[in-house]
């Protein structure tokens, strides 16, 4: 897994299937808060959501929680 400083390219908004969940991260809507906003679905069922001030550790937070379900 990656440490969340590492640098990472992908673009904003991004989807990310994983077997049979799916993995959304995209910019925060608060402009003043920043970071971007992770949802990690189930067959279109959002189980888990949060806010990361990284790309890199969005997508790590959220590859944790589909690992641990």
């Amino acid at each position: 897994m990656m440490a969340a400083n590492e640098a990472i390219d992908i673009q904003i908004p991004y989807e990310e299937e994983l077997g049979d969940y799916t993995i959304f991260i995209e910019d925060n809507p608060d402009h003043w808060t920043g970071g971007y906003l992770w949802s990690a679905c189930k067959n279109g069922i959002e189980f888990d959501s949060g806010l990361e001030f990284s790309i890199a550790g969005a997508l790590q937070v959220a590859t944790a929680n589909i690992i641990g379900s």
